[in-house]
Protein backbone atom coordinates (compact mmCIF):
# COMPACT_ATOMS: atom_id res chain seq x y z
CA UNK A 1 0.00 0.00 0.00
CA UNK A 2 1.55 2.98 -1.18
CA UNK A 3 2.24 6.20 1.64
CA UNK A 4 -0.85 8.48 0.25
CA UNK A 5 -2.88 5.54 0.91
CA UNK A 6 -2.02 4.91 4.34
CA UNK A 7 -2.25 8.14 4.85
CA UNK A 8 -5.62 8.71 3.40
CA UNK A 9 -7.23 5.90 5.36
CA UNK A 10 -5.87 6.98 9.06
CA UNK A 11 -7.20 10.73 8.65
CA UNK A 12 -10.34 9.38 7.87
CA UNK A 13 -10.20 6.61 10.78
CA UNK A 14 -8.83 9.83 12.81
CA UNK A 15 -11.58 12.06 12.17
CA UNK A 16 -14.57 9.47 12.81
CA UNK A 17 -12.43 8.84 16.17
CA UNK A 18 -12.47 12.35 17.19
CA UNK A 19 -15.88 12.59 16.31
CA UNK A 20 -16.95 9.08 18.37
CA UNK A 21 -14.81 11.02 21.01
CA UNK A 22 -17.10 14.75 20.85
CA UNK A 23 -14.09 16.33 20.12
CA UNK A 24 -15.03 17.56 16.43
CA UNK A 25 -18.60 17.96 15.41
CA UNK A 26 -20.27 20.02 12.41
CA UNK A 27 -16.68 22.42 13.28
CA UNK A 28 -13.60 21.24 13.23
CA UNK A 29 -10.68 19.03 11.29
CA UNK A 30 -7.64 17.02 11.13
CA UNK A 31 -5.12 17.14 8.79
CA UNK A 32 -1.67 14.98 8.45
CA UNK A 33 1.40 15.88 6.46
CA UNK A 34 4.08 13.98 4.17
CA UNK A 35 7.24 16.16 4.70
CA UNK A 36 8.72 13.64 1.38
CA UNK A 37 6.12 15.24 -1.15
CA UNK A 38 5.52 18.44 1.18
CA UNK A 39 1.54 17.53 0.81
CA UNK A 40 -1.41 18.05 3.28
CA UNK A 41 -4.10 15.71 3.87
CA UNK A 42 -7.08 17.55 5.20
CA UNK A 43 -10.76 15.97 6.54
CA UNK A 44 -13.96 17.56 4.92
CA UNK A 45 -14.81 20.80 6.08
CA UNK A 46 -18.70 22.34 7.70
CA UNK A 47 -21.38 20.28 7.05
CA UNK A 48 -19.76 17.08 6.30
CA UNK A 49 -20.79 14.02 8.75
CA UNK A 50 -17.05 13.42 10.28
CA UNK A 51 -18.25 10.03 11.73
CA UNK A 52 -18.51 8.68 8.55
CA UNK A 53 -15.28 10.01 6.72
CA UNK A 54 -13.86 8.23 4.43
CA UNK A 55 -10.55 8.01 2.59
CA UNK A 56 -12.15 9.53 -0.45
CA UNK A 57 -13.12 12.03 1.53
CA UNK A 58 -9.86 13.64 2.19
CA UNK A 59 -8.59 16.81 0.34
CA UNK A 60 -5.30 17.22 -0.59
CA UNK A 61 -3.28 20.71 -0.59
CA UNK A 62 -0.01 22.12 -0.93
CA UNK A 63 1.50 23.92 1.21
CA UNK A 64 0.26 26.93 -0.56
CA UNK A 65 -3.59 26.16 0.51
CA UNK A 66 -4.15 25.36 -3.18
CA UNK A 67 -6.10 22.31 -3.59
CA UNK A 68 -4.14 19.45 -5.37
CA UNK A 69 -7.17 16.84 -5.09
CA UNK A 70 -10.63 17.58 -3.90
CA UNK A 71 -12.20 15.83 -1.00
CA UNK A 72 -16.32 15.08 -0.30
CA UNK A 73 -18.11 18.80 0.72
CA UNK A 74 -16.01 21.98 0.93
CA UNK A 75 -12.40 22.30 1.64
CA UNK A 76 -12.17 23.92 5.71
CA UNK A 77 -12.02 27.67 5.95
CA UNK A 78 -9.24 27.86 8.26
CA UNK A 79 -7.20 25.28 6.42
CA UNK A 80 -4.17 27.59 7.07
CA UNK A 81 -3.74 26.83 10.82
CA UNK A 82 -3.22 23.43 8.99
CA UNK A 83 -0.71 24.67 6.40
CA UNK A 84 1.21 26.77 8.31
CA UNK A 85 2.07 24.63 11.19
CA UNK A 86 3.27 21.80 9.05
CA UNK A 87 5.16 24.08 7.43
CA UNK A 88 6.59 25.43 10.73
CA UNK A 89 7.78 22.77 12.58
CA UNK A 90 9.39 19.25 11.73
CA UNK A 91 7.86 17.95 14.61
CA UNK A 92 3.75 18.85 13.38
CA UNK A 93 3.28 15.93 11.18
CA UNK A 94 -0.29 16.02 12.55
CA UNK A 95 -2.83 18.69 13.37
CA UNK A 96 -5.56 18.87 15.07
CA UNK A 97 -8.56 21.95 15.24
CA UNK A 98 -10.95 21.33 17.89
CA UNK A 99 -14.15 22.42 19.32
CA UNK A 100 -13.75 19.98 22.43
CA UNK A 101 -16.71 21.08 24.91
CA UNK A 102 -14.41 21.32 28.04
CA UNK A 103 -11.39 22.69 26.60
CA UNK A 104 -12.95 25.67 25.10
CA UNK A 105 -14.11 26.97 28.04
CA UNK A 106 -10.95 27.77 28.97
CA UNK A 107 -10.70 29.96 26.06
CA UNK A 108 -13.50 31.76 27.54
CA UNK A 109 -13.06 31.98 31.35
CA UNK A 110 -10.30 34.02 32.43
CA UNK A 111 -8.37 31.20 33.57
CA UNK A 112 -5.00 29.70 32.51
CA UNK A 113 -5.09 25.70 32.16
CA UNK A 114 -3.35 23.76 34.44
CA UNK A 115 -2.73 19.76 34.14
CA UNK A 116 -4.21 18.49 36.99
CA UNK A 117 -3.79 14.72 36.07
CA UNK A 118 -0.61 13.01 35.60
CA UNK A 119 -1.66 12.39 32.20
CA UNK A 120 -1.92 16.32 31.67
CA UNK A 121 1.62 16.84 32.73
CA UNK A 122 2.22 16.77 29.11
CA UNK A 123 0.89 20.16 29.28
CA UNK A 124 3.58 20.86 31.88
CA UNK A 125 4.15 24.59 31.45
CA UNK A 126 0.12 25.57 30.60
CA UNK A 127 -1.03 25.99 27.04
CA UNK A 128 -0.50 29.80 25.35
CA UNK A 129 -3.73 31.20 24.29
CA UNK A 130 -4.05 33.01 20.55
CA UNK A 131 -6.06 36.30 21.74
CA UNK A 132 -7.40 36.97 18.01
CA UNK A 133 -11.38 36.27 18.23
CA UNK A 134 -11.51 35.63 14.84
CA UNK A 135 -10.77 32.58 12.63
CA UNK A 136 -8.11 31.35 10.93
CA UNK A 137 -8.64 32.13 7.37
CA UNK A 138 -5.52 33.42 5.88
CA UNK A 139 -1.57 32.66 5.69
CA UNK A 140 -0.79 35.82 8.13
CA UNK A 141 -3.46 34.55 10.73
CA UNK A 142 -1.73 31.35 10.56
CA UNK A 143 1.08 32.80 11.11
CA UNK A 144 0.00 34.76 14.22
CA UNK A 145 -0.88 31.30 15.42
CA UNK A 146 2.26 29.68 14.85
CA UNK A 147 3.70 32.23 16.79
CA UNK A 148 1.54 31.83 19.78
CA UNK A 149 1.63 28.19 20.04
CA UNK A 150 5.67 28.42 19.40
CA UNK A 151 7.13 25.22 20.56
CA UNK A 152 4.14 23.93 22.97
CA UNK A 153 2.12 21.15 21.83
CA UNK A 154 -1.20 22.68 22.04
CA UNK A 155 -2.61 26.34 21.87
CA UNK A 156 -6.13 27.61 23.03
CA UNK A 157 -8.18 29.82 20.52
CA UNK A 158 -9.84 32.80 22.31
CA UNK A 159 -13.76 32.44 22.15
CA UNK A 160 -12.76 29.36 19.26
CA UNK A 161 -11.70 26.25 20.09
CA UNK A 162 -8.43 24.46 20.56
CA UNK A 163 -5.41 23.26 18.05
CA UNK A 164 -3.22 19.83 19.08
CA UNK A 165 -0.34 19.13 16.98
CA UNK A 166 2.00 16.04 16.78
CA UNK A 167 4.62 13.67 15.72
CA UNK A 168 1.47 11.22 14.15
CA UNK A 169 -2.18 10.87 13.97
CA UNK A 170 -2.01 8.92 16.98
CA UNK A 171 0.02 11.27 19.12
CA UNK A 172 -2.53 13.95 18.08
CA UNK A 173 -5.25 11.84 19.37
CA UNK A 174 -3.84 10.63 22.56
CA UNK A 175 -2.97 14.03 23.69
CA UNK A 176 -6.31 15.89 22.60
CA UNK A 177 -8.29 13.35 24.81
CA UNK A 178 -5.70 14.14 27.42
CA UNK A 179 -6.68 18.11 26.90
CA UNK A 180 -10.31 17.14 26.91
CA UNK A 181 -9.95 15.32 29.58
CA UNK A 182 -8.12 17.17 32.32
CA UNK A 183 -9.91 20.68 31.47
CA UNK A 184 -12.90 18.07 31.87
CA UNK A 185 -12.49 16.98 35.29
CA UNK A 186 -11.31 20.98 36.27
CA UNK A 187 -14.37 22.05 35.90
CA UNK A 188 -16.14 18.84 37.59
CA UNK A 189 -13.69 19.44 40.44
CA UNK A 190 -14.54 22.85 40.98
CA UNK A 191 -17.68 22.21 42.35
CA UNK A 192 -16.40 20.52 45.30
CA UNK A 193 -14.01 23.68 46.17
CA UNK A 194 -10.47 24.57 45.20
CA UNK A 195 -8.98 22.92 41.99
CA UNK A 196 -5.28 21.40 43.18
CA UNK A 197 -3.23 21.30 40.00
CA UNK A 198 0.25 19.35 39.54
CA UNK A 199 3.27 21.34 40.05
CA UNK A 200 5.84 21.84 37.22
CA UNK A 201 7.99 20.31 39.27
CA UNK A 202 5.84 16.96 39.56
CA UNK A 203 5.15 17.28 35.43
CA UNK A 204 8.75 17.02 34.85
CA UNK A 205 9.01 14.31 37.64
CA UNK A 206 6.70 12.40 36.03
CA UNK A 207 8.08 12.96 32.38
CA UNK A 208 4.52 12.38 30.16
CA UNK A 209 6.86 12.55 27.05
CA UNK A 210 8.78 9.23 28.14
CA UNK A 211 6.94 6.72 26.30
CA UNK A 212 4.35 8.68 24.98
CA UNK A 213 4.50 7.71 21.51
CA UNK A 214 4.09 3.80 22.83
CA UNK A 215 1.20 5.23 24.91
CA UNK A 216 -0.49 6.72 21.98
CA UNK A 217 -0.79 3.61 19.52
CA UNK A 218 -2.01 1.92 21.85
CA UNK A 219 -4.20 4.06 23.22
CA UNK A 220 -5.11 4.49 19.09
CA UNK A 221 -5.09 0.41 18.71
CA UNK A 222 -8.08 0.47 21.25
CA UNK A 223 -10.26 3.54 20.15
CA UNK A 224 -9.80 2.49 15.96
CA UNK A 225 -10.93 -1.40 17.02
CA UNK A 226 -13.87 0.13 19.18
CA UNK A 227 -14.85 2.19 16.13
CA UNK A 228 -14.66 0.04 13.66
CA UNK A 229 -16.23 -2.26 15.94
CA UNK A 230 -19.14 0.65 15.60
CA UNK A 231 -18.91 0.69 12.33
CA UNK A 232 -19.81 -2.57 11.38
CA UNK A 233 -22.81 -2.89 14.45
CA UNK A 234 -24.28 0.23 12.27
CA UNK A 235 -24.22 -1.04 9.29
CA UNK A 236 -26.34 -4.09 10.92
CA UNK A 237 -28.62 -1.77 12.72
CA UNK A 238 -27.38 -3.02 16.29
CA UNK A 239 -26.75 -0.21 18.78
CA UNK A 240 -23.45 0.10 19.87
CA UNK A 241 -22.99 0.36 23.69
CA UNK A 242 -19.68 1.73 24.82
CA UNK A 243 -18.30 1.32 28.38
Amino acid sequence: MDKDTVLREKLATSTRIVAMQGLIGVFGHVSAYDPGSKRVFLSPGMGADRSTTKPDDIFVLDLSGKILKAGEGEVPIEWPIHTTLHAARSNALAVAHLHSPYATLFTIADRPFRPVTLQGALFAEGIPLYREANLVKTPEQGRQLAEAIGDQRAVLMRGHGAVVVGLDLEEVLFCALVLEDDACKTVQAAVLGNVGTISLEECRAFDAETGLQRRSHRVWQYLAGLEARWDRQMSSGKIPLFP
